[in-house]
């Protein structure tokens, strides 16, 4: 039985996959285009959500010392890109993690779950 559910993914589900593709250390090809604002909120929502599942107490700094960054100054796909390969797994997980409860939020409320 397939699926021929042929929907065009919203610009927040672009994000978030991509998101979870370059915490998976993959080469994500981003259009130069892809709106900043939105960007920008959809990342903050996954470092709010990230905080509570880092494991350890540094790794939930490091988050929240990230989020009030991108809160004051914006952020963006090219900035998780360069900061990813800084951080530690467990900081990666949790973004990873969160980037995918959100994005089955989203799927869910499209009734794509």
């Amino acid at each position: 039985m397939s699926n021929d559910n042929t929907q065009l993914p919203t610009l927040e589900q672009y994000i978030l996959v991509a998101l979870m593709d370059i915490c998976r250390g993959l080469k994500v090809n981003l259009p130069v285009d892809l709106d900043k604002e939105t960007q920008n909120t959809v990342l903050k929502d996954v470092l709010s959500s990230a905080i509570s599942y880092a494991e350890n107490q540094e790794s939930m700094q490091v988050i929240s010392e990230e989020l009030f960054r991108c809160s004051r100054e914006g952020c963006t796909l090219q900035d998780q890109m360069e900061l990813i390969q800084k951080q530690s797994p467990d900081v990666i997980n949790a973004k990873m993690v969160a980037a995918a409860y959100l994005l089955k939020l989203i799927n869910k409320e499209q009734n794509l779950v």
